[in-house]
């Protein structure tokens, strides 16, 4: 029996990638992965550095491993992630219970740095700027059997102004176009029927044989099997018009998009270093609800951005007022150590960030509560993901527009399309039934799923 390790991930999409990854390349170094923290041999905190919070839990649940270092002395804490490539050496200084620095660069060296340090009994850190070995190239151990992330880029360009991705992910990287759709395809004989395209920003992808984003998407989309296709994450810049014709015309490539608008003020968009404008943003919204009219729109708002004043702030409310955003997610802005914006003054008090937090997001709520009341009395198609964790009853998945529902059901229905019928709605889900065709008795419990009758077992 092998060494148990135990994975804990903070952030984004690509970083829960990375740590299936991680989970893998151990799993067959002969490792063997544990859900309880107790049990765990080897502890890794895969790390997200993009807000100062991420760093502060990072830190809190560092510091809680002391009595367990204490009663298990052979017991090795990683930091693996964007935070380990940010600090590298400066980690093992700040934190004596960690033992490994480990960067997204060098994950494959992963089961080699666990040895080394055991052997040697030293604390050890391997963060370089490029990579040695390609993520992808290492086994994964996926989560879901019927969801998958699949990268197709990494890195960024945009250098915008408050922002340490490019950092500590680099250059944008494209990978070569028929390996994507190797992997989809494999995806796909393995199980999957959601791919979900991975990349800091998905419409710079170039494959430099003159096929972009549009092509790799219309190429996945034509993967026999391949029953809801997403991608994350869109840069308003660079998303085109084709894209958004092509998710309109393909019935397997989801309903919903999210576009980072961050500020609705020019101003601070050009300070922001962000390269559009809010006209640009709203034309751009506005074609994208026109041409697909099912879509939901989701956006990245951050609120008291260094010298935003009063009327840039009314600016971005405003703008929530005219996009209407299905869902945002809003932040107080926090200046990260090493990018351009954490060289200026930052004038906005904690408190006046708070306040705009508050009223960007109370605006917000109303306006999800408003558009997911729209669904009640329709029958959507949801692919279920797992068991509620607040009412064990019932289950929950998403519908193609991302919506959360949560409806009675059996486990059994894991990994399965099934059509609900919406019959309430909050600001950040809908609640359902499943949907009883009318030649059945009002009683049974059925669903429909592959176009047949089924009976939810109980």
């Amino acid at each position: 029996m092998g060494k148990k390790f135990y994975i804990r991930t903070f952030g984004c999409q690509m970083n829960k990638h990375d740590s299936e990854r991680i989970a893998g390349l151990l799993s067959e170094c002969h490792f063997q992965e544990t859900l309880e923290i107790g049990q765990a041999e080897v502890i890794i905190y895969n790390t997200c550095s993009v807000r100062e919070n991420a760093d502060n839990r990072l830190f809190g649940h560092l510091s809680q491993l002391a009595s367990l270092k204490e009663r298990k002395r052979s017991l090795k804490v990683v930091v693996a992630g964007c935070i380990a490539q940010k600090m590298k050496e400066d980690l093992l200084e700040r934190s004596p219970h960690v033992d490994i620095v480990v960067g997204p660069n060098d994950l494959g060296a992963l089961p080699h740095l666990i040895r080394m340090s055991e052997e040697k009994k030293a604390r050890l850190c391997q963060a370089r700027d490029k990579p040695q070995q390609e993520i992808t190239s290492l086994p994964s151990k996926r989560k879901s059997a019927f969801k998958a992330w699949l990268p197709i880029m990494t890195g960024c360009n945009n250098f915008c102004s408050y922002c340490i991705v490019p950092y500590v992910r680099g250059r944008e990287h494209s990978r070569p176009f028929e390996e994507v759709l190797t992997e989809a395809q494999e995806l796909v004989n393995d199980g999957v029927v959601e791919i979900t395209l991975l990349g800091q920003n998905v419409n710079s992808y170039h494959d430099g044989n003159g096929r972009g984003f549009f092509h790799l998407l219309e190429a996945v989309s034509q993967i026999e099997g391949v029953k809801r296709i997403r991608f994350a994450t869109s840069h308003p810049k660079d998303l085109s018009p084709e894209v958004i014709d092509l998710i309109a015309q393909r019935e397997n490539i989801c309903n919903h998009i999210h576009l980072p608008l961050q500020s609705g003020s020019n101003r601070i968009l050009s300070h922001m270093n962000r390269k559009y404008t809010r006209e640009h943003f709203l034309h751009l919204a506005s074609l994208i609800q026109e041409r697909i009219p099912e879509v939901a729109l989701s956006t990245d708002i951050i609120v008291g951005y260094l010298s935003e004043e009063e009327e840039d702030f009314w600016d971005t409310v405003d703008m929530l007022k005219k996009c209407r955003f299905d869902q945002a997610f809003i932040f107080e802005f926090s200046p990260r150590p090493g990018t351009t914006a954490s060289m200026m003054e930052d004038r906005i008090s904690k408190a006046e960030k708070q306040r705009r937090f508050r009223m960007v997001n109370d605006l917000q709520k109303e306006i999800s509560w408003q558009k997911n009341r729209s669904y009640i009395g329709r029958c959507v198609t949801v692919l279920v993901e797992g068991r509620s964790k607040k009412d064990p009853g019932e289950i929950w998945g998403r519908t193609d527009n991302n919506k959360v529902v949560n409806f009675p059901g059996s486990s059994e229905l894991i990994g399965k399309m099934v059509s609900v019928k919406i019959v309430d709605a909050g600001a950040f889900s809908l609640k359902g039934i499943a949907h009883v065709p009318r030649r059945t008795t009002s009683h049974e419990n059925w669903v429909i799923f592959k176009g047949e009758l089924q009976r939810i077992s109980d």
